[in-house]
């Protein structure tokens, strides 16, 4: 669980990232929820962007994305949100918050 602290932290990083994993019309299936997994594992901190013709609820989607790969939703804006995992790959930079 992240401290206030933390999660603004993250936010702030959060700002300047691309979106690394967009979810369109089919919501969040198994096949985007793997792409999200695979992008944390690289990145740690991710921001996803939701197209407006998805019909599934924006935040609805960040909670469940968060609670089946255990990472933890930063922040969640219009239609995009934010997701943060501590990665076990080496040779990455690791977030400091």
């Amino acid at each position: 669980m992240l401290t206030t602290k933390q999660r603004a932290s993250l936010r702030m990083l959060a700002n300047n990232l691309p979106d690394s994993v967009i979810i369109g019309k089919s919501g969040l299936t198994d096949t985007v929820v793997n792409e999200i997994e695979v992008a944390l594992y690289h990145k740690e901190l991710i921001k996803v962007s939701v197209l407006k013709n998805c019909d599934q609820d924006v935040r609805q989607m960040a909670f469940d994305a968060a609670a089946k790969l255990e990472a933890e939703s930063v922040q969640i804006i219009g239609g995009k949100f934010v997701l943060y995992k501590f990665s076990q790959k080496e040779g990455i930079e690791h977030i400091k918050y």
